[in-house]
């Protein structure tokens, strides 16, 4: 049944319907080689799970020139979006691609990929029948000791408490990927997304949890 679940979520993958030269075409079997992606012009690599309308990427890659940002998002409105204000703002550091990373991740990428990788405000799936479905989970974590090379960064939002807090369980249960401060309730210095500016503005309680491999 997985099996078939995922090749239905590949045809999404493989039918963009736009066209755009920020955009990488993800194949079966194939590792997606970040250098080459980027012309070799960069060293330091992001990666964003769900970008949404991509604000807080464009804003972090107009700030630092000298890292490359790919960004995951299943939306296709959502990256056509993006890629226009790419476009619109002459950034050469950002690619994007049309994935649910939650069923395709670890696949694409070489081990030690990226010096960073953002994950906010992911679907909670409050009710508990659906929990299962929640990203943040012994699987995904072990993706993430993967991808990340040494000294790498895990930033993660949500303002689902229920999940905030079930997250940082899952975290403290694994080893190598350490933090100097489990969580907290503000992040500093960092670009605040539509959907967080209206969860702030609600005086919702957020979980900002970060971890370094």
């Amino acid at each position: 049944m997985e099996e078939i679940y995922k090749e239905r979520l590949w045809t999404i993958v493989e039918k963009i319907p736009f066209e755009s030269k920020h955009l990488v075409q993800l194949k079966k079997n194939t590792i997606l080689d970040l250098k080459t992606i980027f012309e070799n012009k960069f060293d330091k690599y992001f990666l964003e799970l769900g970008s949404g309308w991509g604000e807080v990427a464009i804003d972090l890659a107009g700030k630092n020139p000298e890292t490359a940002f790919l960004l995951f998002e299943k939306n296709n409105g959502r990256l056509e979006y993006t890629a226009k204000q790419i476009t619109k703002l002459g950034l050469e550091n950002i690619k994007l691609a049309c994935c649910n990373f939650n069923w395709f991740l670890k696949e694409f990428f070489e081990s030690n990929s990226f010096d960073e990788i953002l994950l906010n405000f992911p679907d909670p799936w409050p009710k508990k029948k659906h929990w299962q479905n929640r990203t943040i989970n012994p699987k995904f974590l072990s993706e993430l000791e993967y991808l990340l090379k040494e000294n790498g960064r895990f930033r993660f939002a949500t303002d689902h408490g229920a999940y905030g807090r079930k997250a940082i369980l899952n975290f403290r249960k694994n080893s190598a990927l350490k933090f100097t401060e489990e969580y907290s309730f503000k992040r500093e210095n960092f670009p605040i997304s539509v959907f967080e500016k209206e969860k702030l503005e609600e005086n919702k309680k957020i979980y900002y949890l970060e971890r370094t491999k």
